[in-house]
């Protein structure tokens, strides 16, 4: 891959900047770019893959499928983000099913090619150990909210999470979400958050379209999050 590819994406996302600041010139011309259009399954549980993803454009859903075909999702992963941490170092398969929700551009490193730049750039080993210790408790977090608090409290908290992704306009925010993504985040069925977000609906603190919701008043939907948790 050319290096001044790799120098252009660095400057326009601060992520990408401060991991590979510091990369030596031999590995950053061996990344590769790849791309997937959205609905895509790029990697699938189980698979075994010899590189290093990071992502450079577009959005992707990490989910868990059990053996009765239910699906988990367990999170949604954005420029910057890294695919391929947790398996790369002893080549296991792959733990999720990686999806685009977009068009998705990765750019890719070869398993050696990655213990090479871990022994040559101190900045990586450092931004790789915060980034995993992001990750891990980000998903215990997670599975502390699944667990401990009610489905409309998490459906709130998503939505809040999604606030800074969404479209601002005036005093309202618009966000893309897929229903049936919702229910796979949440592992409940479809009915039950068709239940939370019409709850919200009735409120007038959003407005459902067939693929967007309109958050209406943002000040009621924080409120409805905190006061949620405390049931």
């Amino acid at each position: 891959m050319i290096v001044s590819v790799i120098i252009k994406l660095m400057e326009e996302d601060r992520k990408i900047y401060e991991l590979l600041k510091h990369c030596p010139y031999e590995i950053m011309r061996q990344w590769k770019l790849c791309e997937y259009p959205g609905g895509e399954t790029v990697f699938r549980q189980g698979d075994v893959v010899d590189r290093l993803y990071i992502i450079v454009e577009g959005s992707a859903d990490i989910n868990i499928v059990a053996e009765n075909g239910r699906e988990y999702s367990l999170a949604v992963y954005r420029k910057g983000d890294i695919i391929g941490e947790l398996e790369i170092f002893e080549r296991k398969p792959f733990v999720c099913n990686v999806e685009a929700l977009t068009d998705l551009k990765l750019i890719g490193l070869e398993r050696e090619a990655f213990f090479q730049w871990l022994e040559l750039d101190m900045n990586v080993n450092r931004q790789f150990i915060k980034y995993l210790s992001k990750l891990f408790y980000n998903l215990s977090q997670k599975a502390g909210d699944d667990t401990l608090y009610s489905l409309y409290h998490r459906v709130c908290g998503y939505l809040v999470e999604c606030l800074e992704q969404g479209g601002k306009r005036g005093g309202e925010v618009q966000i893309n979400v897929n229903k049936n993504q919702l229910s796979s985040r949440f592992a409940v069925t479809q009915r039950s958050v068709n239940r939370v977000l019409q709850s919200l609906k009735e409120k007038g603190i959003i407005e459902i379209r067939s693929q967007d919701i309109i958050i209406r008043e943002i000040a009621k939907l924080r409120e409805e999050e905190r006061t949620s948790k405390m049931q």
